[in-house]
């Protein structure tokens, strides 16, 4: 993704102007324009969402402070050889006014509370909120065309733009929202209220007799809490309630986002549409509960939100969000970004993607205190994106405040961004396929944090992922639908990661696709209580006490789930009745390996276990302490790493020219063994690479 401006990588910031000094004072922005191109970027992200002062201005009315900064911002980054790009639309039309931003958002038309109050909300189906959208797009194209930022991707000349920032569907409480969405759940229950009734134990004669509190979660359980793992394996009327809320959100952004294409493609084929899908990442963001006195922190947990970005990837030209480098439980974690950016690779597979990280200070957490720049820019080179946009310069209100940060700080962002300007053109074809990790969509859809072991769960998918890039393999997050479309034909094993949600969404093809590939060779790698593993294989496990392993040696497994299973090869027993703990099973030409405890999360867990009482003094060691690591030898059997250079916390990329290795360690690495020209980040030696940065190697 080159920009046309100077022809590099698009390296992209978001800048506001909602604070002072930036909303007044024009020294400041000559000055964070002049800071943001000594950093490497390219090219500014505007925040220029639908208000009325815009509509104004278009119309020839004067400039208000905020529009009038905006425009001084533009003619700024002109003068410095940078451009600029819109952020265009924001989830509700606006969240400021009346406290920060004094001029009242556009909507067009929105939803209504169950009171009959305006809910202040896009009423996103409707055609009046869309061409709202569509005229304050027109708008700013035809108002500050001039130098916007221009790239080449995927062979064409395009113009970037945020058409939606972190989209979330709200219910509307009038007749017409009402109906329809009980259309929609009509449709849903195959028009059959007596299969509607037998899921929410109710008594209906006809889906017209619903009202809001019938079936709207919010308006039902109000002042209830959430409901619980219990009430997800027992599929209770609760739980239906709020997955079938949440699949309406998800399939509305769908037509949301298929419209607006259409739309904007209409308006002008050369927008390229990377709106930005999740402000605060996606999945494994962290618990919005622990986020006091901010604004909609609920719905940092995407779960809250009903979206699913992989089924919305057609929809867009760039399958895109923010990462942010610290786990749900507020932990700086590098493979959370390293992670959520393989699930982008695999969003936009067979095109060039845009990647996305958060640098700044977060709000009560330092994370660049212990990671940097770095090694999160390495990451994003080496899952394949061929540029990033970031959050954000004058970001007061979360944080995003790069002109505050430290000069060491500073000094790795600048270097990162100047070693990816380098090697991105460099690097040839695409980054090596090895292992997919299915990404858990139904428990991501329908489980919010606040269900009791959820946290664990989603944990469990990044200690595989972290498993899979210590010993040497490339994994791909991918989801059912890719499943469905035939991409498990790119990989020899799948790795199942925990989803208790899975029967809130059951995909009968998939399984059926997953059962001949593994007949046909796969191999595939499970947790306990796996639905789908056992629709598709009919390979079920029986519940066990959470109990210590035997693997060689005595191991200490951590999570709230734990099964035995029986199989053809039993590879680690429980201590306590030898019970099979991982077993293997053959199926057709394929394997299946069945592990009876959750092996990510045990694998990535920050609390070391003490040893029970009852092993009284016996030598037990926590999962990645053990000296033999089970899903290692287990993979190693089936398939050779990807490169031959690999090791705890160390990530490798292989390409067709060349391969990236970013050092997430605290510890320098030497290379010596490896072959080839080397682009260090840090250039100490030829063959030493230092804590927390990457290298790109040129195959010669």
């Amino acid at each position: 993704m080159i920009d046309q401006n100077n022809m590099e990588p698009y390296i992209n910031v978001w800048a506001g102007n909602f604070y002072k000094p930036a909303f007044d004072d024009e020294n400041f922005v000559e000055y964070s324009v002049k800071l943001a191109k000594e950093l490497g970027f390219n090219s500014f992200l505007l925040d220029a969402k639908a208000w009325e002062d815009f509509r104004d201005r278009y119309q020839g009315l004067e400039a208000s402070q905020y529009v009038k900064m905006i425009e001084y911002t533009i003619e700024t980054l002109k003068a410095n050889g940078m451009s600029h790009e819109f952020l265009a639309l924001y989830l509700n039309g606006d969240n400021l006014y009346p406290n920060i931003r004094f001029s009242p958002p556009i909507y067009g038309d929105s939803v209504k509370n169950i009171d009959g109050s305006d809910g202040r909300w896009y009423r996103y189906w409707s055609p009046l909120a869309q061409d709202s959208m569509m005229d304050h797009v027109a708008g700013l194209l035809s108002t500050y065309g001039d130098n916007g930022t221009m790239v080449e991707i995927n062979g064409e000349i395009r113009k970037p733009i945020c058409s939606m920032w972190d989209p979330i569907v709200a219910p509307s409480f009038d007749e017409e929202g009402i109906q329809r969405y009980l259309k929609w759940l009509s449709t849903q229950y195959n028009d059959s209220i007596h299969f509607f009734n037998n899921k929410y134990a109710t008594d209906f004669i006809t889906f017209s007799e619903l009202t809001p509190k019938d079936y709207w979660y919010e308006l039902k359980y109000k002042n209830e809490q959430m409901y619980t793992s219990e009430d997800v394996a027992q599929l209770t009327p609760k739980v239906i309630m709020w997955a079938d809320n949440m699949k309406w959100r998800k399939e509305e952004l769908c037509h949301y986002f298929s419209t607006m294409k259409s739309r904007f493609n209409e308006m002008d084929d050369s927008l390229f549409l990377c709106p930005n899908l999740a402000q605060w990442s996606y999945f494994l963001n962290i618990d919005g509960s622990m986020l006091s006195n901010v604004g909609f922190s609920e719905l940092w947990d995407t779960s809250m939100r009903g979206i699913d970005i992989y089924a919305l990837s057609p929809y867009v030209d760039s399958a895109h969000f923010i990462t942010v480098p610290i786990t749900p439980y507020g932990d700086a974690d590098p493979y959370v970004v390293a992670c959520q950016h393989s699930m982008m690779r695999a969003m936009n597979d067979g095109r060039d993607f845009v990647g996305g990280i958060y640098w700044g200070r977060f709000l009560y957490h330092d994370i660049y205190s212990s990671i940097t720049p770095c090694q999160m820019v390495g990451s994003m080179v080496a899952n394949g994106a061929k540029g990033y946009t970031s959050y954000g310069m004058s970001g007061l209100d979360d944080g995003g405040v790069l002109h505050r940060m430290e000069e060491s700080f500073k000094a790795s962002l600048a270097t990162a961004n100047q070693w990816a300007k380098d090697v991105i053109p460099m690097i040839k074809g695409n980054r090596t396929k090895a292992i997919a990790i299915l990404f858990p969509s139904a428990m991501s859809a329908f489980e919010p944090m606040s269900v009791d072991g959820n946290k664990e769960r989603r944990i469990d998918m990044l200690g595989w992922y972290k498993s899979c890039c210590d010993a040497g393999y490339s994994a791909d997050i991918i989801d059912l639908n890719m499943v469905i479309h035939n991409h498990l034909s790119n990989y020899s094993i799948l790795i199942i990661s925990a989803n208790d949600c899975y029967l809130l969404e059951q995909n009968v093809e998939a399984e059926q696709r997953i059962q001949q590939w593994v007949k046909q060779g796969g191999v595939l790698l499970h947790g306990p209580n796996d639905q789908l593993v056992e629709a598709a294989l009919s390979i079920a496990g029986t519940p066990h006490e959470p109990d210590c392993i035997q693997y060689g040696e005595g191991g200490l497994p951590q999570g709230d789930c734990f099964e035995s299973f029986e199989g053809d090869e039993v590879i680690a027993t429980y201590l306590s009745d030898n019970l099979g703990c991982v077993v293997s099973n053959r199926f057709g030409n394929g394997y299946v390996y069945s592990f009876g405890f959750y092996f990510g999360y045990s694998y990535s867990a920050k609390v070391a276990p003490h040893v029970p009482l009852e092993q009284k003094n016996n030598e037990l060691y926590p999962i990645p302490m053990m000296k033999a690591n089970i899903t290692h030898d287990v993979i190693s059997r089936h398939l050779k790493p990807s490169c031959n250079f690999y090791g705890k916390n160390i990530e490798t990329a292989v390409f067709e020219n060349g391969l990236v290795v970013v050092n997430h360690s605290s510890y320098p690495i030497l290379l010596s063994n490896l072959e080839g020209k080397r682009y260090y980040q840090q250039h100490i030696n030829e063959d030493l690479l230092l804590p927390r940065s990457a290298v790109f190697i040129e195959y010669v």
